[in-house]
């Protein structure tokens, strides 16, 4: 994958003031690299979103061709102001890594092609930019975005410390990308438009009660979203199709980790206004918080902070990232390394020797005790354990 350890040289000096920090990583990448990046300080984490056409693609060129196996043990962690707490959740026979150790690889390096130039150059910008401000940036992310048709994101994130520590040789490469965050999830600006055009095309085959199941979130109830629901059904009186001709020019905006403005303006229908859909969403699923029915271009007094939805493609959503999260994470991503799936065929042999779900607890406890310390964070109270499936606790 790609190192953010190559960093340029003088960071000792204060390049990239405080105030302007976030203009000053995008003037960088457009002046030295020629891309366009979107960049947002909020709190100490510093983010950039960049457009990378053909990044998927590439990625699966250096990934197997087939679905990796589930985990056999899988961490869920949740961080508060007493401790860190942990899920655990087994399945079939498994044994522990005890020293894993990473793969030889004899091969003479090659040069990455475009795409992932492309992220490395806004890699080193975003480090670059950390490295040598006087903003309090403990924290960067990275939101890769391929515009491809399979709408999916790329997203790095990391500690600063990290970063540095690897260029005085206190850690290493390995120990570097087993601290940073590499994960893809679908584009929330495109799991929140295909909500909204979905309930427009069901609209004409659904009743009230059928797209009430199908699109009311979790945490409304029906009675809160029927009204709703009603109003759009009487207000486009089966010219649906016409507005979703336009579905590609709808602005959307991402206004939470979870959530996504989505508004329909009706001019399609010769209407003045729109329909304003407020989206929560869970990986590749959307729901319907609300929809708001506008009569004119205001938008409603909980998101005027957001701006006029003409500029809303030039928005970027980063919300800040938390120490105590971070270090509970990374907790949790270092046990379940630790342990490998025993295929059925080899379960009988003497070696590998099985492990159990204590081993899994003491792997957590090592973790934290190791992390904690790394980070010196001393702000908590307690490591829990539970056993999801046995429903004991350490």
């Amino acid at each position: 994958m790609v190192s953010l350890a190559g960093l340029a040289a003088g960071c000792g000096r204060v390049s990239y003031p405080q105030g302007r920090v976030a203009q000053e990583l995008t003037d960088l990448c457009r002046r030295e690299y020629g891309l366009e990046v979107r960049a947002a300080f909020v709190g100490t984490t510093l983010g950039a979103l960049v457009e990378i056409p053909g990044l998927v693609d590439e990625l699966q060129k250096h990934v197997p061709s087939s679905m990796p196996d589930l985990p056999p043990v899988f961490v869920e962690s949740r961080a508060t102001e007493e401790g860190f707490n942990f899920r655990v959740f087994t399945r079939g026979q498994f044994t522990r890594i005890r020293e894993p150790k990473p793969a030889d690889d004899d091969r003479a390096p090659q040069e990455p092609a475009e795409p992932l130039r492309k992220l490395q150059k806004v890699s080193t910008a975003i480090l670059r930019v950390c490295l040598s401000t006087d903003a309090p940036v403990e924290f960067y992310k990275l939101v890769a975005r391929d515009p491809g048709p399979r709408k999916l994101d790329l997203i790095l994130s990391g500690h600063i410390l990290d970063s540095k520590r690897v260029q005085f040789y206190m850690i290493s490469i390995g120990e570097l990308q087993r601290r940073n965050e590499i994960s893809m999830r679908w584009q929330p600006e495109e799991v929140g438009r295909a909500t909204a055009a979905g309930f427009l095309e069901d609209l004409r085959l659904m009743t009230v009660v059928q797209l009430l199941t199908r699109y009311t979130a979790p945490s409304k109830r029906f009675g809160e979203m029927s009204e709703a629901v009603t109003q759009a059904t009487f207000r486009l009186q089966g010219r649906e199709g016409l507005i979703l001709q336009e579905q590609e020019a709808w602005p959307v905006r991402q206004i939470r980790e979870d959530e996504v403005l989505v508004y329909v303006p009706l001019k399609a229908i010769g209407e003045r206004g729109a329909l304003l859909f407020q989206v929560q969403m869970h990986q590749s699923e959307g729901k319907l918080l609300a929809i708001h029915s506008l009569e004119g271009s205001a938008l409603p007094a909980a998101f005027e902070p957001f701006g006029p939805p003409e500029r809303w493609k030039e928005a970027f959503h980063l919300e800040a990232l938390s120490l105590r999260q971070f270090i509970s994470e990374q907790i949790a991503k270092r046990a379940m390394a630790e342990f490998k799936a025993i295929p059925p065929e080899a379960q009988e042999a003497i070696s590998p020797k099985l492990a159990n779900p204590e081993e899994v607890t003491e792997a957590l406890a090592g973790a934290a005790a190791y992390v904690t310390k790394s980070y010196e964070f001393q702000q908590f109270q307690q490591v829990t354990v539970v056993d999801a499936l046995k429903g004991t606790r350490w």
